[in-house]
């Protein structure tokens, strides 16, 4: 069964002609009767003149059914995927459209990118853009994988990857996994591109055919989205990964994630690469500044990308600061710390939701020693919670599997670290969640044991790091403090409060001696 699709100036002239001919009736049924046609009712008239041209023998003047849906008409204009031949021509036909000047070429037919993102406007990424490009091209990988936070520029750089390298290919196809697709409708949808519409393919087997007599080249965007379980669906999305990667063909398939999981993990080897994303140079995020409209000194912009270097976090504070302060930068802006907004603390809340509560404590230990814990420092922070071979699994996944936590190896011995807007989120949910916790010791006198003042210490106890012991006075005892006395009013009453608590419960020293030291800041 052949299938045809709207070519993207098709497509427009598809939303052309549809508008004129509702203006059209409207104007009609104005100067006749008074009754401005809706779009959705002239579709129907749509509907029902194509079922007049493809089963002319049928009387569809007083039928409440056609012989097409509205779902294929909607197709056929999003020009999203193929319909029938015969429908296509005869929706042509109703638009007064010659068919010929609405489909897709040959070359348009091979190539279907309607579910990756615009690629309005990209900055930097070269040696990332090459060493994808030499993989791809020069040593024929079979699988590569794309993995980053979120905002991180995955779906942008593959975009513009296969801008670069489409004419390397006889069939290109992006396929977002954003709504947890079903396997077999992603199978459905490769059958059918890959066939021209011609076959709907029963299993992998008949895709993997394809992929060995022709040249294509796959991109799945999300996959973070299907994993999580071992259902049906995903054990089938992770077989099809399985056999792209270890059997020989001729293409290739490139899996955008925000995580790398176990079963993919494993697949790593000659002709399987992987790729962490990492944040914007300086440099680079200063072009996205400028061209977000924001203009300033080298300094100045130097400054702010030090502190942003995620490009989705870039544009919003850049629209942001933008909408309030039009024509210059101002100072606060520059010289105060790094600025977490709304939009900014969501995004990484919906962030934070996908993780362990192991690794988002091993987060908050990275946060408190302000960037600066090695791996036995983490040890010794941990040693109540977690063994080593925890310990390392953990940093594992959110280094190599989340992208949370990144590492300084020009320091000896290496330390860990955070992106400076996460440092600040992060440091900002750990005083939030401990005034809470306090709060709700203060309500209840009971202790669950695994509050996070007794599992993580306010101030490490390093006295040779004074700079580092000020720090965190002054960006976690101090606003833990703050926001208690704005529930409690006075200092007195939270000195009692504390007092009280301490006592009644007969808490372990260290947890007393930390209370005492906000009550007393």
């Amino acid at each position: 069964m052949q299938t045809l699709k709207a070519s993207e100036s098709g497509k427009i002239l598809i939303k052309e002609s549809r508008m004129r001919k509702i203006e059209q009736a409207r104007t009609k049924r104005i100067g006749l009767q008074g009754i401005i046609e809706r779009a959705w009712d002239m579709d129907e008239i749509f509907l029902r003149e194509a079922s007049k041209i493809l089963e002319p023998d049928q009387n569809w003047d007083n039928s409440q059914t056609f012989a097409v849906a509205l779902a294929t008409w909607k197709r056929f204009r999003e020009a999203k995927q193929p319909i029938r031949a015969d429908t296509f021509k005869a929706f042509c036909q109703v638009l007064d459209l010659e068919w010929e000047n609405v489909v897709e070429n040959d070359v348009e037919s091979r190539r279907n990118i309607s579910e990756a993102p615009d690629l309005s406007s990209f900055s930097g990424r070269t040696a990332e853009l090459a060493e994808l490009q030499q993989w791809l091209i020069k040593n024929g990988c079979r699988l590569v994988v794309v993995h980053g936070m979120g905002g991180i520029g995955k779906s942008a750089l593959a975009r513009r990857l296969v801008n670069q390298i489409a004419d390397k290919y006889d069939y290109i196809i992006w396929l977002s996994l954003a709504s947890s697709p079903p396997f077999s409708e992603v199978l459905l949808k490769l059958g059918q591109f890959l066939s021209k519409g011609e076959k709907e393919p029963d299993d992998i087997t008949q895709i993997m055919q394809y992929l060995h007599h022709q040249r294509c080249l796959i991109v799945l965007d999300g996959w973070e989205e299907i994993t999580g379980n071992q259902s049906t669906d995903y054990i089938n999305y992770s077989t099809f990964v399985e056999r792209v990667a270890t059997e020989a063909h001729r293409s290739s398939l490139i899996l955008l994630s925000r995580k790398v999981t176990h079963d993919i993990a494993i697949l790593k080897g000659q002709l399987v690469r992987f790729k962490k994303l990492g944040g914007l140079e300086y440099e680079e995020a200063r072009q996205i500044f400028r061209s977000e409209g924001i203009s300033g000194t080298d300094i100045e912009l130097e400054k702010l990308s030090k502190d942003y270097s995620n490009p989705w976090m870039i544009k919003v504070i850049a629209q942001q600061v933008k909408t309030v302060f039009p024509d210059y930068l101002p100072p606060f802006i520059i010289d105060r710390s790094v600025l977490v907004s709304d939009p900014i603390k969501k995004f990484l809340d919906n962030q934070f939701k996908r993780l362990s509560n192991i690794e988002i404590n091993l987060i908050y230990w990275v946060a408190i020693r302000r960037n600066s814990a090695s791996w036995n420092q983490l040890l010794q922070d941990n040693q109540e919670l977690l063994s080593d071979k925890q310990l390392f699994e953990t940093l594992h996944n959110l280094i190599a599997g989340h992208s949370f936590i990144d590492k300084n190896i020009e320091d000896i011995p290496t330390l860990y670290i955070l992106d400076p807007v996460i440092l600040k989120y992060t440091t900002e949910r750990f005083v939030e969640q401990n005034y809470q916790e306090i709060i709700q010791l203060f309500n209840s006198e009971s202790i669950q044991g695994n509050e996070l003042f007794i599992t993580h210490s306010f101030v490490t106890e390093h006295p040779q790091d004074e700079e580092l012991n000020q720090q965190q006075m002054r960006r976690i005892v101090k606003p833990i403090q703050k926001m208690l006395l704005a529930k409690l009013c006075r200092q007195q009453q939270l000195h009692d409060e504390l007092k009280n608590v301490t006592s009644y419960l007969k808490i372990k020293d260290c947890l007393q001696g930390m209370l005492t030291r906000i009550s007393r800041t």
